[in-house]
This record gives structure tokens, C-alpha cells and sequence, in this order.
């Protein structure tokens, strides 16, 4: 059974390397589904992205994953090559890896081919959409209401009271940020290193998206200036870069969605089975 839970969440994903020195993959197909031929090298992967010993149990997953990213692409649905490129850069990250290149050495090493998991990784981002934009569509017949709302582009520095420059860091950024330069002070400066690495870009904000300190101080504000919001355990530059109006879907949420999706995804997936040609060629899988 797939973990629903995880695919609905940010595509993040700890990849566990084997360590047998020795290891060496000779390619054959073992499995063939509908019309798309599956390799020992692929079913190895597969083995440890789920975290699964048993090869029958692996391909089962394999086959699952595969079926609902066919049924995704049938349904119009794409994964750009970037979107791939940029979720395998965080899986990169979540495994301690400085860049993607190295990440391809390491899978080098252990004899897995970074095709393969390119391919993996675009299946996966396939089936997240295929939940929150098909099966939604399933569920609720497309979204329906809407309202105009403002978003403001935001950029934050976040200075910690805990390092020891915090009083030389704050002294400085009081006295030199502009709108010119925050994007460059941000990368220096900011104590918050997600949004460091992006200039400080928090992204697009409508009121009541962030802590009530900041949330209040921003839409307390206007357009283009660039002000202090303290905090317990330090202080946010705040930038507001610009404004606009945008009309903004209503999507249902909850406990109670979420559960209607995991019980569609099942139903969906029962029938990708119940309608999949499936050729065992290692007849050990079956």
C-alpha cells in the first residue's frame, strides 16, 4: 500500500545507501507494465527508496508507482525536467551532499544509474500531482469559488540574539539596507537559511500567512519599506518588495479531505491493477 502521507507531503526523501563494496548489477528485464519494460537495476533502486528487502514486496511498490504515473500522464499531467532536477537537489541536501554531483557520484559508487532515479524521483512528483490535481477533481469537481485577494513579495533577514555578532550584525544592517541591496545583505547576513540562499525571499504573502508579529508589521505597512519586527529570539528585516491582486482558489482542507483522498487513491489504484497488463519475466516476483 503506498504512503499516501508522504506523497501529499513536500517531496523530500532520505535515501539510504547500501555498502557492499563488491555489489554489481547485470541488467535484464524482470518485469514488464503495459508496455513499459522494467529492469533488475530499476527494482534494485526501488528496493531501497522504499526501504523494502524483499524483492516480491519492492516490485509491487514499483509496479504501484509506475501505474499511477502512467494513469497521471494520461490525465495530462507533467513533471518539467527542472522540477525534477530541483527535487533531486533537495534530496541531495537532506542526505548531507553539497550538490547534485556528488549525489550522482554517490549513486555511481554504489552501481545505481542516475537515469534511473531521475525517472524514480519524476514518478513521484507525478503521483503528488496526480493526488492534488486529479483525484481533487475526482472528489469535488474542480474548484468552483474564489475571491481577490492582495499578496504582497516579501524579503526578511533574520538577525538570532544568540550570535555573538548580533549586536555588530544589527548595528550594521540598520544603518546600510536599502531595497538595492537586501537581497545581497540577506545571502551575507540572514541567520535563516532557507530563505538566505533566495535573497531573503519569503515569496508571496496575503494576510494571515505568517506568525501574527510579522503578519501584523507587514500588512501595517506599505509597499517599499523596509522596517524591524523583534521577536523572542532575535529580530526581522523586513522588506516588502511589491503588491498585488490576484484571485485565489478555494481549496477544501482538513483532516477529513485528506482521508477521502487516501480512500480515492485506493480506489484509483485498484482499478490501475484490476486493468494493467503485467508480464512477470522473473517469475520470483509473482
Amino acid at each position: 500500500m503506498v504512503r499516501i502521507t508522504a506523497l501529499l507531503l513536500l517531496l523530500v526523501v532520505f535515501v539510504s545507501f547500501g555498502k557492499e563494496k563488491d555489489w554489481k548489477l547485470y541488467d535484464k528485464i524482470v518485469l514488464v507494465v503495459n508496455g513499459q519494460p522494467v529492469l533488475k537495476s530499476e527494482l534494485e533502486l526501488a528496493m531501497q527508496w522504499f526501504g523494502i528487502k524483499d524483492r516480491k514486496e519492492a516490485a509491487k511498490k514499483l509496479i504501484d508507482q509506475i501505474l499511477v504515473a502512467q494513469a497521471a500522464e494520461k490525465s495530462g499531467i507533467r513533471v518539467s525536467p527542472k522540477e525534477v532536477e530541483e527535487a533531486i537537489a533537495r534530496i541531495a541536501r537532506a542526505n548531507n551532499l553539497g550538490s547534485v554531483e556528488e549525489f550522482k557520484k554517490k549513486l555511481e559508487e554504489e552501481n545505481l544509474s542516475y537515469t534511473e532515479f531521475k525517472d524514480l524521483v519524476k514518478r513521484e512528483l507525478l503521483i503528488q500531482r496526480y493526488i492534488q490535481i486529479h483525484l481533487r477533481r475526482v472528489l469535488f469537481g474542480g474548484i468552483k469559488e474564489g475571491k481577490q485577494v492582495k499578496l504582497r513579495k516579501v524579503r526578511i533577514i533574520f538577525l538570532s540574539s544568540k550570535d555573538k555578532d548580533f549586536k555588530e550584525k544589527y548595528r550594521f544592517l540598520r544603518e546600510n539596507l536599502k531595497p538595492e541591496n537586501f537581497s545581497e545583505l540577506a545571502k551575507k547576513y540572514s541567520d535563516d537559511p532557507i530563505t538566505a540562499e533566495k535573497g531573503g525571499l519569503l515569496g508571496e504573502v496575503k494576510k494571515g500567512d505568517l506568525i501574527k508579529k510579522l503578519d501584523e508589521a507587514i500588512w501595517n505597512k506599505k509597499p517599499g519599506e523596509i522596517f524591524e519586527v523583534p521577536v523572542k529570539n532575535g529580530v526581522y528585516f523586513v522588506y516588502i518588495e511589491s503588491e498585488k491582486e490576484q484571485m485565489i482558489n478555494q481549496q477544501p482542507t482538513g483532516e477529513e479531505i485528506t482521508n477521502k483522498l487516501k480512500q480515492e487513491y485506493e480506489i484509483q489504484l485498484n482499478k490501475l491493477r484490476q486493468q494493467a497488463t503485467i508480464e512477470y519475466l522473473d517469475k520470483s516476483l509473482q
